[in-house]
């Protein structure tokens, strides 16, 4: 199966066109520091995909200083494949060079003739600011910030149209109901399918990240709340089994899954 839990996008002649250039050294190292945790890449994707019409993404770090950087670099191509290694080699010189790197691509970007008209950069670096500015200021761009909570120059959010801290603030029980009903309605796609309580918990965990625990715990209220059915049936060799059925209806009533057509 696909990566069920993603949403359709929708029209975007309304929102304007940006390019986005993502230091993942500060998001990662800067998230794992200071709040445990890995960056969830699907949700900042599904936060930009509300605020403008994404053409261009590009991702930038120092990839020697991951644990593992295969795993690193295969979750973002799930993204994008513009993915720049800003390593360097050369032994006589120790300087860090992303944040060179990053901007050298960011003022290449805005003297082209078809360049965007919002620059999203995501870092919590104050050498940005002066950038930042550059790009409202004389080339008439508007200016988006990201950046991990706590770890955000004042300079760069002063400089900027907007600023977003990570982690997003999400509703937690949206995104496992989510990933639930995006699984079950593609289910329903596959002949002769019957997801039953078990698989489901299983399989979504493995392929979301999500808690499994507490996948369980919210397909349980879904079933008490009579939000989703148990129904038993026969499959092509005679076994009998209990499967998964939603109730659609009642759930595009109470307007509990944002996703659903």
């Amino acid at each position: 199966m696909g990566l069920f839990f993603k949403k359709k996008a929708g029209s975007k002649a309304e929102l304007p066109k940006s390019v986005a250039f993502v230091d993942y050294e500060h998001w990662y190292i800067s998230l794992e520091r200071t709040h445990g945790k890995k960056p969830d890449i699907q949700s900042w994707f599904d936060d930009l995909k509300k605020r403008c019409n994404i053409i261009e993404v590009i991702f930038f770090a120092n990839f020697q200083k991951f644990k593992d950087k295969e795993t690193e670099t295969k979750r973002i191509r799930a993204f994008t494949n513009k993915i720049i290694d800003t390593y360097n080699p050369d032994q006589r010189y120790k300087k860090d060079y992303t944040d060179f790197i990053i901007l050298d691509n960011i003022y290449q970007k805005a003297f082209q003739s078809d360049s965007a008209d919002l620059f999203i950069i995501f870092s919590g670096d104050g050498h940005f600011s002066s950038c930042a500015a550059f790009l409202k200021n004389f080339c008439g761009k508007q200016v988006g910030i990201y950046g991990v909570s706590g770890g955000i120059s004042k300079n760069l959010v002063n400089s900027s149209d907007w600023c977003i801290e990570m982690p997003l603030k999400v509703d937690e029980g949206a995104v496992y109901r989510n990933a639930l009903f995006s699984y079950l309605k593609e289910c329903e796609s596959i002949p002769d399918f019957f997801p039953t309580y078990k698989r489901s918990v299983e399989f979504i965990a493995k392929q979301t990240e999500l808690d499994q625990e507490t996948l369980d715990k919210t397909l349980s209220d879904l079933i008490k709340q009579n939000y989703i059915l148990q129904e038993s049936s026969k499959t092509s060799s005679g076994r009998s089994i209990r499967y998964l059925k939603p109730d659609w209806s009642t759930i595009a009533k109470d307007g509990i899954w944002e996703s659903l057509d």
